[in-house]
């Protein structure tokens, strides 16, 4: 990988991590940049350029990308370690560290957080709906 533009590089970085949580692994759809708030276009044919990206229907196909990889990875060794929990029925609660944050200590997920914010569904379940926002 040659020298990316601050953009260029962030796009690829949440566009990577966006297609993931999507289902699609590699494929950055096009509907995904246009509801970036961003410019995308300079950095999308930046990464083109690089040969990062490569041009597709709907969408841009990550090239092999050691980032890419390493979060495909790290997602699917999330979700077993979320799926061991839930088939324990419960999660493992670290220990107090005056933080007001309890999370498992095997697959991470909040079991307690001073904000408010979502935390594991009961019986080792994944992470809940967030109770801050109106509905």
């Amino acid at each position: 990988m040659g020298v990316l533009s601050r953009n260029a590089l962030n796009l690829h970085l949440h566009g990577c991590l966006h297609s993931i949580a999507d289902g699609h692994p590699g494929f950055v759809s096009d509907d995904y940049l246009n509801a970036i708030d961003a410019e995308t276009s300079i950095a999308a044919a930046e990464l083109e350029a690089a040969g990062l990206w490569e041009r597709g229907a709907g969408g841009y196909f990550v090239i092999a990308d050691e980032i890419l990889t390493t979060a495909i990875d790290y997602s699917e060794q999330t979700r077993a370690r979320e799926t061991e929990c839930a088939d324990r029925g419960r999660h493992l609660p670290h220990h107090p560290d005056g933080s007001g944050w309890i999370v498992c200590m095997h697959c991470g997920v909040p079991i307690e957080r001073p904000d408010g914010g979502p935390v594991a569904l009961p019986g080792g379940g994944p992470l809940g709906p967030d109770s801050r926002q109106a509905d």
